[in-house]
């Protein structure tokens, strides 16, 4: 049985984009267009990238983001109770309590160096232009390392944010990073750990219905005595 003959299209609809060579019958203004809506692309998602970060993240006062320079890729969240037990007779135990622990959060986030903090126009331009790409992104992610080592040494409270919760009152007790040849050696990927950070006080009650209760009053100093010859002989033990 015969095949039928299949005619070979003239010009391949093969579309014009950035890294795709210009082939036989696609014209000039059509891969000036494509680079035109790939640059439009990159800075739309640099865009959402940019709100979304307004809603993850580690925040301080003011509302205003910390690492602005990375990215967001998890979030972990830890809350816990501990009760309390009592020994009893014949090796029993009684729960008595239950006492909330502090909170303990991981953010993870990415800095590849192509997210500058600022807006997505210079994300987008440096990614069309390679040779600036390498500069840009050491330093941005110099710059990123160089915050979490002044985050981490503050003692200053910060919020974990995400869209349906926030976690108030913590600082940051440490973070490590990784880079992979698999994953992009320009991939910086940091962990930071977060820690919640409890202040409270201690009120002073004068009026007290226990004497254990009443606070120590200082009446200035008291001068010795001899005491008298019954409590002398009371102390050493002798019957008059």
């Amino acid at each position: 049985m015969a095949f039928a003959d299949v005619t070979l299209p003239s010009v391949w609809d093969i579309p014009a984009a950035v890294g795709v060579p210009a082939l036989l019958g696609q014209s000039i203004a059509t891969g000036v267009d494509a680079t035109a809506s790939t640059a439009l692309a990159g800075i739309a998602q640099n865009y959402l990238t940019a709100q979304a970060a307004k809603q993850w993240g580690i925040f301080g006062s003011g509302n205003t983001q910390l690492l602005t320079s990375g990215r967001v890729m998890g979030i972990e969240y830890e809350n816990s109770y501990t009760v309390s037990d009592a020994p009893l007779e014949g090796g029993a135990f009684a729960s008595y309590n239950k006492v909330k622990m502090p909170y303990s959060a991981r953010v993870i986030m990415v800095c590849d160096g192509t997210e500058t903090g600022s807006d997505g126009i210079i994300s987008a331009i440096t990614t069309l232009i390679p040779n600036l790409t390498g500069t840009t992104g050491n330093h941005v992610r110099s710059s990123f390392i160089s915050t979490l080592e002044a985050l981490v040494a503050d003692t200053n409270l910060y919020s974990v944010v995400t869209p349906e919760f926030t976690a108030t009152n913590a600082n940051i007790i440490g973070y490590r990073w990784r880079r992979e040849s698999s994953q992009g050696v320009t991939m910086l990927m940091a962990e930071i750990m977060i820690r919640q950070i409890r202040s409270t006080g201690t009120a002073a009650y004068t009026n007290t219905s226990q004497p254990q209760g009443a606070q120590t009053v200082q009446n200035g100093t008291v001068q010795t005595t001899t005491p008298s010859l019954p409590v002398q002989t009371s102390l050493l033990g002798v019957t008059l």
